[in-house]
């Protein structure tokens, strides 16, 4: 897979199969001049993180050739020896008693359910890439 290097370590990567929820976050990130990629299998996913060394990943959990969990757990065992994370929202339509916590458990770090609130996930993407600091006083 090529990319534009101009992308890597300055881009969001969206890993997603189906083609409404593309384009649902293609418009979003287009919107807000927020540079990504957008892929649809886990495979491809782990491997546009290791090109691109992205600052989010969005990450559909139910994909073809690997899913989410797969993908996470390869990201996440490359990390330990990297020494670093990047933060992973998982994206998925599954939203029962439980479901957030398993994907958490399995690496990622944050959860929403399908469909997506554009706004909401933007309101994520912020607080992630621009944390609230804390200022220290000294008299």
């Amino acid at each position: 897979m090529d990319f534009d290097p101009t992308l890597r370590g300055n881009c969001i990567l969206c890993a997603e199969d189906n083609e409404v929820n593309q384009m649902v976050l293609q418009h979003t990130l287009d919107e807000q001049s927020l540079p990504h990629v957008i892929v649809d299998d886990g495979k491809k996913a782990y491997e546009a993180w290791k090109a691109l060394d992205p600052k989010v990943v969005l990450m559909d959990i139910s994909m073809p050739v690997m899913n989410g969990i797969e993908s996470i757990a390869l990201i996440r065992m490359d990390e330990q020896a990297m020494g670093k994370r990047v933060p992973i929202i998982a994206l998925t339509a599954h939203a029962l008693k439980g479901d957030e916590e398993r994907f958490i458990e399995a690496g990622a770090d944050y959860y929403m359910s399908k469909p997506v609130n554009p706004n909401s996930l933007l309101d994520m993407i912020d607080q992630i890439l621009n944390p609230p600091t804390t200022s220290v006083l000294t008299s």
